[in-house]
């Protein structure tokens, strides 16, 4: 696509935090700027060969959820083909003894709380 003299130039769309995005839960919310309709792709392999596309329009964020253990690598491309810095994204999901321990002292207290409530009411 060639510009027209004196059209202005559109600037590459880029992540609104640096690139750099690390997550515990396999999920994230993915922001940018851009100035025209942006596609965001994302990929495992560093050179993109398995990019598929994740959404395609002129919003400036994304969730994104669902992920696996790994590093993923996510870029934007403007409509007129200008191409952004790649973001790099790293999911490491807690362990299962973490989550059966926070489990575990949830229900502690929720059973302290149902404790103090019934006989509080007794009490009356």
């Amino acid at each position: 696509m060639s510009i027209l003299p004196g059209a202005a130039h559109a600037e590459a769309p880029s992540f609104t935090n640096g690139g750099e995005y690390s997550s515990d839960t396999g999920h994230v919310l993915l922001s940018w700027e851009a100035d025209q309709r942006v596609t965001l792709s994302i990929a495992q392999d560093p050179d993109m060969s398995d990019a598929r596309t994740l959404y395609s329009g002129t919003q400036t964020s994304y969730f994104l959820s669902g992920l696996s253990d790994g590093e993923y690598r996510l870029h934007l491309e403007g409509e007129n083909g200008e191409v952004s810095e790649p973001a790099i994204l790293t999911v490491a999901h807690q362990s299962l003894a973490q989550a059966l321990w926070l489990t575990l002292i949830g229900l502690i207290i929720t059973a302290g709380i149902i404790a103090t409530i019934v006989r509080g009411a007794r009490d009356d």
